[in-house]
């Protein structure tokens, strides 16, 4: 380890900091960035480790803006695909009141597109409602969803008018985030939601039509039905959702009876073209038993790793990073899902991310890059505790009361989920 005096000397001048923030974000020339910026050294790992980020000294520098008066106070963030010829990266703001605007840091631009208003009540449980904002690939629908509530609206952006109404009924709701993930069928954009407890549909936006229709016959939900064993009966409590960089299959951090978490994956390529009960048991349909808690963080690390994270009895916890397309048949029709790498890690409030290699981690003390084979870290942001990742950029923003921090991965690949 370098002593401090000789690590001041090789650290990089705020000219160079300036250019080459400008070529990663598009935000340091426009927002007239401060020498007085925090500088994040990237930790250098031994020679022999995970070390491939030994030498990159941008990678760690963030940038600070301040969130417009007209945002606050914010409720969620989520990110918008940037028009052509703009710097850095777009976001949808949904602030108190439900106004839904776009907001460029780089510049500072605000300009209102539309506004949410919910009527129905969160649920008859309660349990701690929270507004969460989804927005498409395209950039063109917005739903702002109930976590641990029943309702949720989509929202066309282009007309700001409500163009959906979703339901995902009350039966065990303030358990879960509603279940909800933008995704492409056929080059057309549709989404995928949760309509009941135990069952998911996916709704073509521009048409409305349900491309998953189906029955279950003589399920629990079915009219006089109450057979455990019906077919294509889910005894499962859908949870978040998250797709594959790719968009073509899905992660479900759901639940079963008493209670148990139980991720799980599926195609979605194969339930909008083969089958439409192939999120329910279909042959792409696998689950990860391993784990006995939900609503813990989660990732696609790349489009046959995610991450995934579970609490301990004793108060520790570990991270399950898994395969799905590594899938072991244990008994007819059930199909569980192999780890290819599990680390512990200590529990706490900490949000899961991705730079296409590491998982990011956000904790108290700020944003760890952990190397997703041995758990060890490869570098650290101080005090960087994002909340939101834009899938276009690989920007990660943080955003307070008055200010916002973000900071891009130097190498990212746009994703559809």
């Amino acid at each position: 380890m370098q002593p401090e005096a000789d690590l001041r000397e090789t650290e990089p001048g705020m000219d160079r900091i300036r250019a080459d923030l400008t070529a990663v974000t598009g935000i340091a020339a426009l927002t007239g960035f401060a020498d007085t910026v925090p500088y994040h050294r990237l930790f250098t790992p031994p020679r022999g480790s995970h070390g491939r980020t030994e030498g990159i000294h941008m990678a760690m520098s963030t940038v600070d803006v301040a969130v417009p008066d007209a945002l606050r106070p914010v409720v969620d963030v989520a990110a918008l695909p940037a028009a052509l010829g703009d710097a850095g990266s777009a976001w949808l703001v949904l602030s108190e009141g439900g106004r839904l605007t776009r907001w460029m840091p780089a510049t500072g631009e605000v300009r209102d597109v539309a506004r949410y208003r919910e009527e129905r009540p969160a649920s008859e449980c309660g349990g701690g409602v929270r507004l969460r904002l989804h927005v498409s690939r395209c950039g063109r629908w917005a739903a702002v969803v109930q976590d641990r509530g029943r309702y949720g609206t989509v929202v066309d952006l282009a007309t700001g008018s409500p163009a959906l109404t979703l339901d995902g009924g009350d039966y065990c709701c303030e358990t879960v985030p509603f279940a909800l993930a933008f995704a492409e069928h056929g080059g057309r954009p549709v989404v995928v939601h949760r309509t009941d407890w135990n069952r998911l549909d996916v709704t073509d936006l521009a048409s409305g039509e349900v491309l998953t229709a189906r029955d279950i016959p003589g399920g629990r939900d079915s009219p006089g039905g109450d057979e455990e064993d019906a077919e294509h009966d889910l005894d499962y409590f859908h949870g978040a959702l998250s797709l594959t960089p790719d968009g073509t299959r899905g992660h479900d951090a759901g639940w079963v009876w008493q209670p148990w978490g139980m991720p799980a994956v599926w195609s979605l390529t194969a339930w909008l073209h083969d089958n439409p009960y192939e999120s329910e048991d279909g042959p792409s349909h696998a689950v990860y038993p391993d784990v006995s808690e939900w609503n813990w963080p989660a990732v696609w690390i790349d489009d046959s790793r995610i991450a995934v994270y579970d609490r301990g009895d004793a108060g520790s916890g570990t991270v399950h990073v898994l395969d799905p397309a590594s899938i072991e048949l244990r008994s007819p029709g059930v199909r569980w899902i192999k780890a290819v790498a599990t680390f512990p890690w200590p529990v706490g409030d900490f949000g899961f991310f991705t730079d296409g290699e590491h998982l990011l981690i956000a904790d108290q003390a700020g944003l760890q890059g952990v190397d997703i084979t041995s758990g060890q870290q490869v570098f650290a942001i101080d005090g960087f505790r994002p909340a939101r990742q834009d899938r276009h950029t690989g920007t990660l923003i943080q955003v307070g009361s008055a200010d916002a921090r973000l900071w891009t991965p130097p190498q990212w690949t746009a994703r559809a989920g």
